[in-house]
């Protein structure tokens, strides 16, 4: 029997593979319980005018929590002469006490923030309450540049700019700080340029990098190769690369700064390690992984299907159970498909196989058991074939094609799921066949009635 907690697991596992798309945020559910106000805090900086400012760039390392796989990055500015002038800029932030926030985070329409901080909280949250590690890498900028780049992140941080649509791949707290560092050069005739790349590094896909940190949790990386579709399966330049923190920081170890009379300067001035204070929690995985337990679950389903085809009779509990948990995940990657704006999502091929009309086949199976016919029904070369089924079976061969096609990158777990469905649809035909109508045609059937009915 299938074990219903890991379908549920499974399913589980791929809604949390969506909330995943939020990685990079600071919830700052201390602040938010602290204020009676949905917005963020946002600090008065003031005028720098005269300041001994420092620009740094903070790159904290993953932590427990799905969220924080991939990292995080904020902007430090301080004057060295003041202490109190110190503050975190932060792209990284929204409110989940947003009404229903989670519908609104699946559909793709969440809103981020720019916050201001002072450094200190920013710095204590991560390395005493998360236990993170973090570097910060000092960025050799003029004066000039630096009182600009304050400008502009001051103009970004005023209530009417703050707020921006967040985009995982396109568009994060990463995305944002380089940019707006390399507008702040820019603006005052210099440029950042970044140590050339050779030929093979802009072949990257998106689905690759995103491996390189999903990789320690298996069950998180199955669900997010289930909802990401073939967009992410495209190379990239080396600049839309640079939407993972630690791209962008390795980025800016190698860059330089293009002086308007030709000289150069090295980005990073200095880099250094911030440990953490506190301890980070580590989260336990499931104990098997997405393809030892797909692995698992074909072995018992090949099981059932000789059990099944040998006793000419079906095992409706099993057949309902699968495509209930199927029909779910279905209408999960069904409306990321049609409705959400996320990145990627728009491009998945495995809504073929997925999506709500999965549960058409639950009354088709039950009715075709209890009533010893087809709901629909199709003849080829005489014989009757549930027609719902058989376009069960071509979906799912289809699905099976993805593996070889260059179409799509599909997760190697989804190879055992996908065969698991494959083979309780064959089942299902060839049991089917045997007990509505024995394989003979309808029409046949009718006729031979009526030639008994004339002699008799």
């Amino acid at each position: 029997m299938i074990k219903i907690r890991h379908l549920f697991l499974l399913t589980v596992m791929v809604l949390l593979s969506v909330l995943t798309l939020k990685a990079q945020e600071d919830s700052r559910l201390d602040k938010a319980q602290e204020n009676s106000s949905l917005e963020p805090e946002i600090e008065e900086v003031g005028d720098t005018t005269g300041m001994n400012l420092q620009v740094t760039l903070i790159t904290c390392d993953p932590g427990s929590d799905a969220y924080q796989m991939f990292g995080h990055t904020a902007l430090r500015i301080r004057d060295l002469n003041n202490p109190l002038y110190d503050f975190a800029y932060n792209y990284g932030v929204f409110d989940s006490r947003r009404d229903n926030f989670i519908y609104y985070f699946v559909k793709g329409e969440t809103d981020y923030v720019l916050s201001v901080d002072k450094a200190a909280y920013f710095l204590g949250r991560y390395s005493e309450y998360y236990g993170i590690p973090m570097r910060e890498q000092v960025l050799n900028l003029t004066d000039a540049q630096k009182q600009e780049l304050t400008r502009l992140l001051e103009i970004n941080a005023q209530k009417e700019n703050r707020t921006y649509r967040y985009n995982f791949l396109y568009d994060n707290c990463t995305t944002r700080a380089a940019k707006i560092v390399e507008k702040a050069v820019e603006q005052t005739g210099d440029r950042v340029v970044y140590a050339k790349k050779d030929a093979d590094y802009e072949q990257t896909t998106f689905r690759q990098i995103l491996h390189r940190y999903t990789a320690p949790s298996p069950w998180l990386e199955f669900g997010i190769d289930f909802v990401l579709g073939s967009e992410v399966d495209s190379p990239r330049t080396q600049e839309e690369q640079m939407f993972i923190p630690f791209i962008y920081e390795a980025e800016l170890d190698d860059a330089v700064i293009q002086h308007a009379d030709g000289t150069q300067t090295k980005m990073v001035e200095e880099k250094t390690t911030i440990p953490p204070v506190g301890t980070l929690e580590q989260t336990a995985n499931f104990p098997l992984s997405p393809l030892a337990t797909f692995l698992i679950l074909l072995v018992f389903v090949c099981i059932m299907a000789w059990v099944d085809i040998r006793r000419g009779k079906l095992s409706t509990w099993l057949d309902i159970t699968g495509f209930f948990i199927r029909g779910l995940a279905g209408f999960l990657v069904a409306f990321l498909f049609f409705f959400s704006e996320h990145p990627a999502v728009g491009s998945n091929w495995l809504v073929a196989a997925f999506n709500p009309l999965v549960f058409i086949m639950i009354p088709d199976v039950v009715f075709s058991t209890w009533q010893k016919r087809f709901m629909a029904c199709v003849t080829i070369k005489g014989r009757q074939y549930d027609w719902f089924e058989l376009v069960n079976l071509s979906v799912l061969v289809f699905t099976l094609a993805l593996f070889v096609a260059p179409i799509q990158s599909l997760n190697i777990a989804m190879l055992p799921l996908v065969l698991t469905l494959l083979v309780r649809s064959v089942t299902r035909i060839v049991v089917l066949g045997k007990i509505c109508g024995r394989g003979k045609d309808v029409n046949s059937e009718i006729l031979e009635q009526r030639e008994q009915n004339k002699l008799a």
